[in-house]
């Protein structure tokens, strides 16, 4: 019988973690304010992308096939800002204009939507949210501690799986604001350019799904990186709703 995903990745992308209220609201509009509540995601978003390469170089390094890290070395150099003319042909038709993105490291591109959106002060990660930090060091620690198998199923089936629908809400949201295409490219880029990321990383777990254990600590690492992001949303959600107590806050701090 030939290995199969397909159930991990249609869990994965009915978790709650890509249906979330926080994410539903967005895209439709249902928030207090979505100039603030994009400004407050750009804030705080920026110190887990920040680290996207790192999390891509720990899975890497726990592969053991050489086809299999150079199939992810490919997706770390389209990270770093590089393309094929394929791929610039495909975000052609979807608005992307090559000279935004060409040679400009994806974490760069998080930074100018931040900047657009009104956050001018640099990433200090010692004032991070404790909310952040959390969700980052847990995640990393499965990416390093966890099985190879457990790494893929946390980057693969439970973030680059999802990315292609959990932005969407993002640029709906985005296209009810007057920040400029090229200042939230970033989102964009990611419902396209990560299919070819996912496809990777499910071509590589197909490996390790041969064996009950090896699917089994895919599923696990899946449901550990859904459930991080899925309480970080929560965090999200509870601020955008309270977004004027926030504002309180902040000034009085």
């Amino acid at each position: 019988m030939p290995v199969s995903i397909k159930d991990l990745v249609e869990e994965s992308i009915n978790h709650r973690a890509v249906r979330h209220p926080y994410l539903q609201a967005l895209g439709a509009g249902d928030l207090p304010d979505t100039d603030w509540a994009l400004r407050d995601f750009a804030r705080h978003y920026y110190g887990y992308s920040l680290h996207f390469p790192r999390y891509l170089t720990t899975v890497i390094s726990k592969l053991e096939a050489p086809a299999h890290r150079t199939s992810l070395l490919q997706n770390l150099t389209e990270e770093s800002g590089i393309y094929e003319e394929e791929e610039y042909a495909e975000l052609a038709v979807i608005g992307v204009q090559r000279e935004w993105i060409e040679g400009v490291p994806h974490p760069q591109l998080f930074k100018r939507f931040r900047e657009a959106t009104g956050i001018t002060e640099a990433h200090d990660p010692a004032n991070e949210a404790i909310e952040l930090v959390c969700w980052r060091e847990s995640f990393l620690a499965t990416l390093t501690h966890g099985s190879a198998a457990e790494a893929l199923g946390a980057l693969g089936l439970g973030t680059e799986n999802i990315v292609s629908t959990i932005y969407l809400p993002f640029v709906a949201a985005i296209e009810r604001t007057d920040l400029a295409p090229r200042d939230t490219v970033f989102f964009p880029l990611h419902t396209a350019v990560d299919d070819h990321h996912q496809q990777a990383l499910e071509d590589i777990s197909l490996a390790y799904a041969a064996t009950a254990s090896g699917k089994g600590d895919l599923r696990r690492g899946m449901i550990k990186a859904l459930s991080l992001r899925s309480s970080f949303w929560d965090w999200m959600f509870e601020r955008a709703l309270n977004c004027a107590d926030e504002r309180e806050m902040a000034l009085a701090s």
